[in-house]
């Protein structure tokens, strides 16, 4: 993470800090408020009051490296749904509709075919569909679009499909009025989400190597009044999943950190306090 990357997170967490808790902090790198930490083992920042620089709070950025296959996902179903809105309107189709994806990959070439397929099913569905009526179009998909991926038939399904069933697809109208097809949870969180997560996480916290911890110790052996790490995130990272590896982590590891928060670089809004080892 480069170091202007740090401090624009720093300073988005710090200006929501500051309104949260009617304070004024400013800061500064650790190694300019202390010259002799320069080029030796040291935390980030400094943060401080501007009319109290002697008490201050020890602040260290760590990136959640980004979950680009999450991120995929999301911005290829984000953009389908875009895209099928329009094709509804053009078709004079009425109702607002919300799919509930499976997660799976599809090559860049393939994307107009699928598409395609998928308005012709949902064209075909949306018309005699209630509202709070949901139906599973995968099937239909499947059979206009070689490459809709399958799954393991149960054993209740093996009659109808054999050894593998297309995947479901649900798709639910909401509304007979307007015209809107979205999806709230993009992709589904699955095993290789949380994979993902996980494995974004054991990167920050790691056993061997430099570790937030023994950085903000150090803070602490300075005189910090607070040690805050900030989790650098994106708007894929799931903070309920955070949370969990947080809870399930050796205490050691973040024995000499105060707070934890997920700082969302983008999403102004989204500054989420996922640990804390005492009270503001």
């Amino acid at each position: 993470m480069s170091k202007q990357a740090e401090e624009v997170c720093t300073q988005r967490f710090l200006d929501w800090y500051n309104e949260q808790y009617k304070r004024n902090h400013i800061f500064e790198r650790a190694d300019t408020y202390f010259p002799n930490l320069k080029d030796n083992l040291n935390w980030d920042f400094v943060a401080y009051e501007r009319a109290n620089p002697q008490e201050w709070i020890g602040i260290e950025v760590k990136e959640l490296p980004r979950l680009m296959e999450v991120h995929k996902q999301f911005e290829f179903w984000r953009k389908l749904c875009l895209e099928l809105t329009k094709d509804l309107v053009d078709k004079g189709i009425h109702g607002e509709f919300v799919i509930y994806p499976p997660t799976f990959n599809l090559k860049s070439n393939e994307r107009p075919k699928f598409r395609e397929a998928f308005m012709k099913v949902l064209c075909q569905h949306a018309p005699s569909m209630k509202v709070s009526e949901e139906i599973d179009i995968g099937p239909d998909i499947a059979k206009r679009f070689a490459h809709w991926p399958r799954d393991r038939s149960d054993v209740d399904e093996w009659e109808r499909w054999g050894r593998c069933r297309p995947y479901k697809l649900q798709i639910t109208k909401t509304a007979d009025s307007g015209c809107e097809v979205t999806s709230p949870i993009s992709p589904i969180v699955s095993g290789d989400v949380i994979e993902a997560h996980n494995e974004a996480f054991n990167q920050v916290f790691k056993p061997k190597g430099i570790q937030a911890n023994k950085q903000l110790k150090l803070a602490r052996e300075k005189g910090a009044r607070k040690a805050i790490l900030l989790l650098a995130c994106n708007p894929f990272v799931d903070e309920g999943l955070i949370k969990n590896h947080l809870q399930s982590l050796d205490r050691h590891l973040i024995s000499d950190i105060n707070c934890i928060y997920l700082v969302d670089i983008g999403n102004k809004d989204r500054i989420v306090k996922v640990y804390s080892g005492d009270r503001d």
